[in-house]
């Protein structure tokens, strides 16, 4: 496969950014960058996040410039962290290399290698790990991935549709397989199928409801509304399924693409059964204002890490609001080993060019809330 690799970087680094996107073509890879790829009347906000949502890898150009500025830069790296939640632990998903000698932020340093493209023999150790990204990934492809009793293959409906506007949708869904529960895999493959084609139909632009005198054709491209559905699997065992979707899309003519999170958590007793968050507690209304003061403070707590100061008043504002004592506001979130993990989508608890947050919330922090032999102990691996 040829491996597809978002190249992030700051402007001010341009012209580096471009040596390093040669020497990925010449590497048999095949790179994404905004200058290279954009074309006249291309929404580029739309196209940048879509790149960034299909590639295999992201490499992160990091300088003075790009690690103490903030916008889509920050935005691309916070997005990359977020993503390996949901990637196997092995996997390399996104490089760190330093342009220049700088402080790399501690959020990718505290979780990644980096290496420093000014040292001797730098390039020779990033194509390494390309390599084994592209290994790993094929083998994913090929041989589906291990999840507890189920593995778990990738397939996709695509659809394109030239037209003012028109369409380019792309949504991915699991299929599953299991040797001891073969029917369970089987429904789940449908659900998820089912889901798919739904929003596959949900999201076609209607013939008969076009406007070629505001959306023109410009230079053979015609603006496009555009979907893209990705999904990772958080954790399963005999008895729990959790699993995740990150929903990007952008309407033709908006000022920029957004996203947002759809979790699915199954409880696995025979037959499947859905789960709500309040399945889980013996009082939701209390349980959710617990939650609510664990993630005002896991947010703060992150918005030092990823910003080197305090959140000000307006980002307490953001996060009181959407992360306040309000159901709604904690409806995405999955379930692991030993703690549930609550998803914010951009402009939920602070500014789009801030990207996406999530808050992991241990069961032990919720122990008086959870319900007595509750459900989370299906998450324990004891019930494999």
């Amino acid at each position: 496969m040829s491996l597809k690799i978002f190249v992030s970087y700051a402007k001010e680094d341009r012209d580096l950014a471009l040596k390093y996107y040669d020497l990925l073509i010449q590497d048999g890879t095949s790179p994404w960058m905004d200058v290279k790829h954009l074309l006249p009347g291309q929404n580029w906000e739309a196209e940048i996040d879509r790149a960034f949502s299909d590639a295999n890898v992201v490499v992160l150009l990091l300088s003075k410039q790009s690690v103490n500025k903030r916008g889509f830069v920050q935005r691309e790296a916070n997005d990359a962290i977020e993503r390996l939640r949901y990637k196997q632990p092995t996997d390399i998903y996104v490089i760190p290399l330093l342009l220049e000698p700088c402080e790399v932020p501690s959020h990718i340093a505290g979780r990644l290698q980096y290496v420093d493209l000014s040292t001797a023999g730098a390039w020779e150790q990033v194509q390494a790990s390309l390599k084994l990204a592209a290994e790993q990934q094929s083998i994913e492809l090929a041989r589906g991935l291990d999840a507890g009793p189920f593995r778990v293959f990738t397939e996709k409906f695509e659809e394109q549709w030239q037209g003012a506007p028109g369409h380019d949708i792309k949504i991915e869904y699991p299929r599953f397989e299991s040797a001891s529960l073969s029917d369970i895999a089987k429904e789940l493959t449908f659900f998820f199928a089912g889901r798919a084609a739904k929003t596959l139909i949900e999201s076609r632009q209607k013939p008969w409801d076009q406007s070629p005198d505001i959306y023109p054709e410009i230079d053979g491209f015609s603006a496009m509304n555009g979907r893209w559905d990705g999904f990772g699997v958080v954790h399963a065992t005999t008895q729990l399924l959790s699993l995740t979707y990150e929903v990007g899309w952008y309407s033709a003519g908006a000022a920029h693409p957004n996203s947002h999170f759809e979790t699915f958590n199954f409880a696995i007793q025979d037959q499947l059964h859905i789960l709500s968050l309040e399945d889980f507690f013996k009082d939701g209304p209390e349980a959710i204002k617990r939650i609510s003061e664990l993630c005002i403070a896991a947010l703060c707590r992150e918005c030092w890490i990823r910003m080197g100061q305090k959140p000000d008043d307006d980002q307490m504002k953001w996060f009181q609001s959407g992360a306040g004592p309000n159901a709604e506001n904690f409806a995405a979130f999955t379930v692991s080993v030993d703690h549930f993990t609550f998803l914010f989508a951009p402009y939920q608890v602070s500014a789009y060019a801030m990207g996406r947050w999530s808050v992991d919330v241990s069961f032990y922090d919720l122990l008086d809330a959870l319900q007595a032999n509750g459900l989370q102990l299906l998450a324990a691996p004891s019930h494999e």
